[in-house]
């Protein structure tokens, strides 16, 4: 494997383990708070905030060159191809290892928006649910 994909794909690995620790189900909102604060002061790190842009310009670049196999599958294969025609091993492995790459790239770059999507929904539900334990307390004191 290339090394730019492979640096694609563990940070796909990364940005997955990052979605899916945010979309886990928290026991208490104070955890919550901690998962979102810790995912949120580590995009502060303004290294990390470069790091992100330079492999999703990395994404983007590498997206750019491999989205025409996801264009037209069924004709490469000559499924929907009105000529009949022999497509070799070599070929059919050439096309499933571009139409990979694209998945990869264009998973990762979809990552990242979700990721920013998910972590500006976890504050706000965070801080709703401190607001209302707030307004039960007050509730129970009168």
């Amino acid at each position: 494997m290339d090394p730019g994909w492979l640096l694609l794909f563990a940070f796909l690995l990364g940005e997955l383990l990052v979605v899916a620790l945010l979309c886990l189900p928290m026991p208490s909102n104070e955890i919550r708070g901690r998962v979102v604060r810790s995912v949120a002061s580590l995009w502060e790190n303004r290294w990390i905030q470069y790091t992100v842009y330079l492999v999703m310009a990395m994404d983007a670049v590498y997206f750019y060159f491999v989205c025409d196999a996801l264009t037209h599958p069924l004709y490469d294969f000559g499924i929907l191809s009105p000529v009949e025609m022999g497509i070799s091993c070599q070929q059919k492995q050439d096309l499933y290892y571009n139409e990979r790459n694209a998945y990869i790239s264009g998973g990762s770059i979809f990552l990242f928006f979700v990721i920013n999507r998910l972590i500006d929904i976890q504050e706000k539900l965070h801080v709703h649910r401190e607001t209302v334990k707030s307004m039960d307390r007050s509730k129970k004191e009168e």
